[in-house]
């Protein structure tokens, strides 16, 4: 397999490139006044970049105190399974333990079947003896 050559960039995608990134992986999306209030409420996102595209991003949300949620943890299809998840993880997971303080919570949800990609850096499936099921409403 041959090494796909990219940097990952700690910056935010344009709405374009957002929409792009999900359109990709079939994720929906909302209108762009809502994608953009979002993108730009980050805390933090990294980009994987090649050739001034953007081919995968993941991105950082919650309260700067001790809430945090990994989002849109997205690699273009035709570049998946070569590392570049893993690479955009484990920027998120440096930022974290540089950044956030002890007892803090940093959760994600797992699209169905990858689960197994976020338990290599420590997350766990729900329910377990302390802590319930994982809930959402989608609105």
């Amino acid at each position: 397999m041959d090494t796909i050559d990219y940097s990952l960039e700690e910056k935010l995608p344009s709405v374009e490139e957002y929409i792009y990134l999900r359109q990709s992986v079939n994720w929906p999306f909302p209108n762009k006044n809502a994608i953009e209030k979002s993108v730009n409420n980050s805390i933090y996102c990294v980009c994987a970049v090649k050739n001034d595209h953007i081919i995968g991003m993941s991105r950082l949300v919650g309260d700067h105190s001790f809430i945090y949620f990994i989002a849109d943890v997205i690699v273009l299809p035709e570049y998946q399974n070569q590392g570049i998840g893993t690479a955009l993880m484990k920027k998120i997971m440096s930022y974290l333990q540089e950044n956030v303080q002890d007892y803090s919570y940093v959760t994600l949800m797992s699209a169905k079947g990858k689960e197994a990609f976020y338990e290599k850096f420590g997350f766990f499936k729900r329910p377990t003896d302390k802590f319930g099921y994982g809930m959402m409403v989608e609105l």
